[in-house]
C-alpha cells in the first residue's frame, strides 16, 4: 500500500508559441514513467513507526513529431508491505521489481499528477496531456438504454 506521495519538482516547457502549435493537426505524446533507486527507510505514521519501500519516480509527458515542449515530474513514493522489504529491494536493484508493486506506484503517481498535467498543459498552449472525455448529448439521446444510477 502506497503510504507517502510526494513532489519534489515540476518542469515544464515549450518550444514554439501557442499560435504555431494550434497549426499542427497530429502531435505524437509520449509518456516516460521511470521508478527508481529504491531503499529502506523508517517513516513515523499514525500507526507508528514503519520501514518503507521509498522509490523515486520521474514522469515525463514530451509532445513529439514535431518536438513542441515537455512536461517532467520527479519525487518519490512510499510502499509498505508485510512482505519481507529488504528481499523486495534486492529483487528490485536485481531488475526483477514485482510488476504489481510498480503498476501500484505508477498508477497512484499518474493519478495524483494527470490533473496538475492537464492544467499545466492549458497554461502552456499545448495539448491537453491527457485524453479528455467528449460528452454528446445528441448522441446519446438516440439511444434507448436504462439510465445509470451511480448513487443511490
Amino acid at each position: 500500500m502506497i503510504l507517502n506521495f510526494q513532489l519534489n519538482s515540476v518542469e515544464s516547457k515549450t518550444y514554439s508559441s501557442a499560435e504555431d502549435i494550434r497549426k499542427y493537426k497530429n502531435i505524437n505524446i509520449n509518456y516516460d514513467v521511470n521508478l527508481k533507486n529504491p531503499s529502506i527507510v523508517v517513516e513515523h505514521t499514525p500507526f507508528g513507526e514503519k520501514s518503507v519501500l521509498r522509490v523515486e519516480y520521474t514522469f515525463a509527458i514530451n509532445y513529439l513529431s514535431p518536438n513542441i515542449g515537455h512536461i517532467r515530474f520527479e519525487g518519490l513514493s512510499d510502499y509498505y508491505s508485510e512482505e519481507d522489504l529488504k528481499e523486495l529491494k534486492e529483487k528490485w536493484d536485481a531488475g526483477k521489481a514485482p510488476g504489481e508493486i510498480q503498476n501500484e506506484l505508477a498508477n497512484t503517481m499518474v493519478a495524483n499528477l494527470a490533473p496538475l498535467a492537464l492544467m499545466l498543459s492549458k497554461a502552456l498552449g499545448l495539448p491537453p496531456s491527457m485524453p479528455v472525455p467528449v460528452i454528446n448529448f445528441q448522441q446519446a439521446a438516440k439511444k434507448k438504454e436504462e439510465p445509470t444510477y451511480y448513487h443511490g
